[in-house]
């Protein structure tokens, strides 16, 4: 069976938000949607970063939460979290995002974002941050241990 789950990648830096707070989705990720999906899912989960999510990969991970049940604290703190945490954010024609001042704020994003496709989502990441992290990885030990 054939997977149609749509794949993001690239890095696209320092893209500006404008006056009202709307930053650009970049052409080649707003094409990774899947046909006629004009908004992403927003969340916070990880470090400093906010996590977008398609419509369809964020309804095969709300089932998945569904499934863990509420009985252990740390499952209802995952729901929490995830679900919490969660906005529905519209694409408009230009491919703007406006995404919630609130949301921003988490991880010090201001006046401009790198965003960059990681498979399965997009990660929304304060510029300076970004690179902060990305100087720290060794990518080749990590290669390694994957034996990649």
């Amino acid at each position: 069976m054939a997977d149609n789950r749509p794949t993001f990648f690239g890095e696209f830096e320092n893209i500006p938000l404008d006056a009202k707070g709307r930053l650009i989705v970049p052409a080649p990720l707003r094409n990774a949607l899947p046909n006629g999906v004009s908004s992403i899912i927003v969340t916070k989960l990880f470090d400093d970063y906010l996590m977008a999510f398609d419509p369809y990969e964020w309804r095969r991970r709300m089932d998945q939460l569904r499934d863990l049940g509420h009985s252990q604290r740390n499952e209802r703190q995952l729901v929490r979290a995830m679900a919490g945490r969660a906005y529905e954010v519209k694409l408009d024609r230009q491919g703007r995002a406006l995404i919630p001042r609130k949301h921003l704020d988490l991880v010090g994003i201001t006046d401009r974002a790198t965003l960059t496709g990681v498979v399965d989502c997009i990660e929304i990441w304060d510029p300076d941050k970004y690179n902060e992290v990305q100087n720290d990885v060794d990518i080749e030990a990590i290669a390694e241990k994957l034996e990649w």
